[in-house]
């Protein structure tokens, strides 16, 4: 049965995030993949390791503008490839899309859908005369349906609200306990680490998307019921326009621990400063050890390289993307 369903961007670290999971996380585990356009080969390539028996991965378009016509071949290519692909629907999908939704259900290429329902995209206004009118449209079965609340950035501010909207919510649905999975996704990462100063510091930010599931699950008690959420990213996609920082970001229970660099071209070690991060985090009772995760070991391995060494390794901002998310992944997991 899966259990965690973390909403993820088609990129390259992020895909490989999920990629380097140990075989029983990947089992309880569906990623929500949202396809930028481009990525289509990228996706075909990692989905081609995720051919195990269960496996499911849904994949929504809400990002790849409104081009249908490569769409069905990709499906296609993926269900040859023995991936159970979950289309999602948002609020405002175009009608071509979900005629194609209908037709490949028609085929016998999906046989479930995502329906997805946010604070950013229409709101949760009249959720449940949309959700029958699209039931009633596909022709299909609650069974055949996973709903995705999606309550975006939560804070401090917002959210014991959003847990009382979503307790709300998932109160309201007939026959709630009919539904695949009713998936309720947040997310509190920073858009960006500007807001965390001085650098060469640890910081430490609330996780409040594990409240509001704590909250959740202490009002239902639903075996449908499932946890979302973004990982160590801002849930709002915006394609980023300035050199990142050599930080390090390491999720624990209730907490995004930050190593807070600089930018590379501003240090002296420049991307060095992941090989001094990484140190100081193996030791320091946050770390959870080499064999937790993959990233997790990699960790490790650049604890243990040389800044003095010419040939150091220090890794990248794409590597260390991979690095955070494979271990938050694991993390979220294990927790669950």
């Amino acid at each position: 049965m899966k259990k965690y369903f973390p909403i993820l961007l088609s990129k390259a670290g992020e895909l490989t995030a999920l990629s380097k999971l140990s075989e029983p996380v990947k089992n309880q585990l569906t990623p929500i993949i949202q396809v930028l356009p481009d990525s289509l080969e990228s996706i075909i390539t990692f989905a081609s390791n995720w051919d195990f028996e269960g496996n499911e991965i849904f994949l929504d378009f809400s990002l790849f503008g409104n081009n249908n016509l490569p769409l069905r071949r990709f499906i296609s290519d993926l269900v040859n490839l023995n991936v159970n692909i979950v289309p999602v629907i948002n609020h405002n999908a175009n009608p071509e899309y979900i005629d194609l939704l209908e037709r490949l259900f028609l085929d016998g290429e999906i046989e479930k859908v995502s329906f997805r329902f946010s604070n950013s995209i229409g709101g949760f206004i009249n959720f449940n005369r949309m959700l029958a009118e699209m039931l009633n449209y596909l022709n299909i079965s609650e069974s055949q349906v996973s709903i995705l609340l999606d309550f975006g950035l939560v804070d401090e501010n917002n959210y014991n609200n959003s847990a009382a909207l979503a307790i709300n919510i998932i109160q309201s649905i007939p026959n709630s306990e009919d539904f695949d999975n009713i998936v309720v996704a947040s997310g509190s990462f920073l858009e960006n680490l500007g807001s965390l100063n001085p650098p060469d510091r640890v910081y430490r930010l609330q996780r409040y998307e594990w409240n509001i599931w704590n909250l959740i699950i202490t009002q239902i008690q639903q075996n449908n019921i499932k946890y979302s959420d973004y990982g160590i990213k801002y849930p709002y996609y915006t394609e980023a326009n300035f050199q990142g920082s050599c930080s390090i970001k390491y999720t624990v229970e209730s907490e995004y621990v930050i190593y807070r660099g600089e930018v590379s071209s501003n240090h002296r070690d420049g991307n060095g400063q992941y090989i001094t991060f990484s140190g100081r985090l193996i030791n320091s009772n946050d770390y959870m050890g080499e064999n937790f995760s993959w990233g997790d070991e990699k960790i490790n391995f650049y604890a243990s390289q040389d800044l003095r060494d010419p040939k150091k390794k220090t890794g990248n901002a794409t590597s260390w993307v991979e690095i955070s998310q494979n271990h938050h992944l694991t993390l979220i997991h294990s927790l669950l």
